[in-house]
């Protein structure tokens, strides 16, 4: 059913929503026969009861998933007929089946992958791409995706790191260090590592015995859990004002009308707080951000005598404003010493 949406947030990254278990609901996207529509599987078990083949990539992406500790509740899973763009697809899917926020599929060349990061961008999803050839990452400049740069493009390590992270609280988590069962390092060289890194790729590299994931970074040069921090917030936030409505008779047109307003806005950005997304208040300089002492975020709304006329007039309450900072994770460090004798 077709509706108007009265209550629009806008977001700039300075550094339609999604459902709490949304997030943490991946999509991957194959080809092929279509007798397998659309459907969402919280087991390898019931794959096979719908009628998957433990040969057929979907499952092997989707055993990938399930491996992991943590792992997805659940997993959505659609077919696509090869005739049918990606991005056509997908289109069409959403129409019916919209809460899934990750994407994967199961090609590996760079034109599928492009098609897919696409999508991602027009429709506020993130993607997440596996392949070996690192000219995949050329001209690539979008915060909804990140690419896996993986001389092992075949063996899906792309679904066990979104099948580590993404049913992980958003907030909680940088997509950087992490080491999901199953995954082998790349093997690269120097060169090609820094190349990967330089193009706002990542790839599964060793260190002391341990294959582990970095960069956690969008082709866009944006932090994956960044741009999750920063939808999580959209989708909460057109919640909570869509409910403040439905649960109220009405939301006076006057300043007390819109303290509840701003309470609301405030529940949202302390969750978001104490879920690590918004960062705390710990120094003089923090404070500064802030305009509760908590978290660092500030929301204005204006006074009602501050409102023109027209949009009084048109119970419009233009320019509510609000900034947050991040709370960041530490991907790299320097340390310095020297021994003393």
């Amino acid at each position: 059913m077709a509706n108007i949406n009265d209550i629009v947030i806008n977001i700039s990254m300075l550094t339609k929503p999604l459902s709490v278990k949304g997030f943490g609901l991946p999509l991957i996207l194959g080809s092929g026969l279509v007798e397998l529509d659309y459907g969402e599987y919280s087991s390898l078990a019931e794959l096979t009861d719908a009628g998957f083949k433990i040969t057929d990539a979907e499952y092997k992406m989707a055993a990938m998933m399930f491996a992991q500790s943590p792992c997805p509740e659940r997993i959505a899973i659609f077919r696509r007929e090869e005739s049918v763009s990606i991005e056509e697809a997908l289109a069409e899917l959403v129409k019916t089946h919209n809460d899934w926020y990750a994407l994967l599929i199961t090609e590996r060349d760079k034109e599928s992958l492009a098609e897919s990061g696409n999508f991602a961008m027009s429709s506020e999803k993130i993607f997440f791409g596996c392949t070996a050839d690192i000219s995949a990452l050329e001209n690539r400049n979008n915060n909804r995706e990140a690419y896996l740069i993986h001389d092992q493009a075949d063996q899906y390590y792309e679904a066990a790191w979104v099948g580590l992270c993404l049913p992980q609280t958003v907030g909680t988590i940088t997509w950087k260090w992490k080491t999901p069962t199953g995954v082998l390092p790349a093997n690269f060289t120097t060169t090609e590592l820094i190349e990967i890194r330089n193009k706002n790729g990542q790839t599964f590299s060793r260190q002391s015995g341990v294959a582990y994931s970095n960069e956690g970074i969008t082709t866009g040069a944006e932090f994956v859990d960044n741009m999750m921090g920063r939808d999580f917030v959209k989708a909460r936030l057109e919640e909570a004002l869509f409910n403040l409505q439905i649960k109220n008779g009405k939301i006076s047109f006057t300043n007390s009308g819109f303290a509840k307003i701003e309470a609301a806005m405030r529940e949202v950005f302390q969750q978001c707080g104490r879920s690590e997304i918004i960062g705390e208040v710990e120094s003089e300089d923090d404070a500064k951000l802030s305009d509760e002492g908590v978290y660092m975020y500030k929301i204005k709304i204006p006074q009602r005598s501050e409102i023109p006329a027209t949009d009084r007039a048109a119970r419009k309450i233009p320019n509510i404003e609000f900034s947050f900072t991040v709370a960041g994770a530490v991907h790299s460090m320097n340390v310095n010493g020297k021994i003393e004798v």
